[in-house]
């Protein structure tokens, strides 16, 4: 009883079905032969359709523990995970992929419930108090309550802004991740930050609020346009830099399956920089300590986005990747982290089409760097590489070293 009462949290996270099983053995299978209505959770009959595999991964929080799903057709699987008192759902969604939230609104409502599609633009630029107040607007006009909850469909900046307005709206309800982003599969969708940005920078307002569930099908990725899907492999790199974990082997070996988005390639790839992040999440939900790793690059990456106004001149990745070729730097010349480390780390976002410097004010983009949140007394705290897989945080840095570094860059 006492290993019951331990792991039910966890088994109420993860679990597909759930069935009352209060009954005589007999009803209680009948009961799980209806829920289970048909679908296959064993393999395919001979001739049947082919299945995919499902890679999961916990994030291991207590009674807030969530599943995050990577597979091929897991989207489909969202009424599964919605809670048990939500009558209305309010599905916040890029317009983007508004046919996909559409799909996914109609199976939602096979089950009872009332659904309110709501579309969005994507892109950084709106994350503004100006969307946020708009979209509480809506939950508020769609009768949500407590017991509701609001599902993201799309990139990493509708999943900041819906998860901020599900944090806000009265005082918190549930909330989900549906990510069509590879940025987002692999980062913004997983942790529970949330936010928009401010005038004098990015995420400055927000809240940590963790989802139910995150479910990503990178079937739905074959879609989304060239850019966007390269920027979002500095976010991968960056990833197999900072701890130990099977990415440089699959990105040494498999780098073309994931360039030609093969769909097994990037379950393999988005699973594993999913399984790094839920465990460094659960060890530090809200980023006091190890969390802060997880943000090597993002320094002066998200610096560039502020100097270049948040818009299409430069990506989230794209700023993110310039962040990394100058953590590298300052890590080579700081901490002792061999240059051979940094050499493969340029050579995997050269080989992605990454890592050039737009041409921006180098002096802007260094005091830039002290609005960033991890700085304590105006004192910038970096992330910095002892080698590759061994990232450490609270690194001093000097100005003029930043400066040097960007200038570096742009030679």
């Amino acid at each position: 009883a006492e290993l019951r009462r331990a792991r039910e949290s966890l088994y109420r996270a993860v679990a597909a079905l759930r069935v009352d099983v209060d009954a005589d053995p007999e009803e209680v299978a009948e009961r799980v032969a209806d829920a289970v209505g048909g679908r296959r959770i064993v393999g395919p009959e001979p001739g049947g359709p082919e299945l995919h595999e499902v890679h999961e991964v916990v994030v291991a929080l207590g009674e807030r523990a969530y599943p995050v799903l990577v597979g091929e057709g897991v989207a489909a699987r969202l009424p599964e995970h919605l809670p048990p008192s939500a009558g209305r759902v309010a599905v916040v969604a890029d317009r983007a992929v508004i046919g996909l939230a559409r799909d996914l609104a109609r199976q939602v409502r096979r089950g009872g419930r009332k659904v309110n599609v709501i579309p969005v633009s994507g892109g950084e630029r709106i994350k503004t108090w100006a969307a946020a107040g708009r979209l509480l607007d809506r939950f508020a006009g769609a009768g949500l309550d407590r017991g509701d909850c609001a599902v993201a469909v799309g990139g990493g900046s509708v999943g900041d802004l819906c998860g901020f307005a599900a944090a806000s709206y009265q005082r918190g309800i549930a909330h989900l991740q549906v990510p069509t982003t590879l940025l987002a599969m692999v980062d913004a969708a997983i942790g529970g930050k949330t936010g928009v940005n401010l005038r004098a920078g990015k995420n400055l307002a927000g809240a940590f609020w963790q989802p139910r569930a995150v479910l990503c099908d990178p079937a739905v990725l074959g879609t989304l346009p060239e850019r966007p899907y390269r920027a979002a492999l500095a976010e991968i790199i960056k990833t197999a830099m900072i701890a130990p974990g099977p990415l440089p082997d699959h990105l040494d070996t498999r780098l073309g399956g994931v360039l030609a988005r093969d769909p097994a390639t990037l379950a393999e790839v988005v699973s594993a920089c999913c399984a790094l992040k839920a465990e460094v999440v659960a060890g530090d939900e809200r980023e006091a300590g190890r969390r802060a790793i997880l943000n090597y690059g993002h320094t002066v990456g998200h610096a560039l986005e502020a100097e270049t106004g948040y818009g299409e001149a430069l990506l989230h990745g794209e700023a993110v990747a310039c962040g990394l070729r100058v953590a590298g730097r300052l890590s080579v010349a700081l901490t002792g982290c061999p240059a051979a480390d940094v050499a493969w780390q340029d050579g995997l976002l050269a080989g992605c089409g990454l890592g050039g410097l737009p041409e921006v004010d180098a002096a802007a983009v260094v005091a830039r760097t002290h609005l960033d949140k991890k700085a304590r007394a105006g004192t910038v705290r970096w992330v910095l590489l002892e080698r590759r897989g061994a990232a450490t945080t609270g690194h001093r840095v000097p100005d003029e070293d930043v400066y040097n570094a960007l200038q570096g860059l742009a030679a």
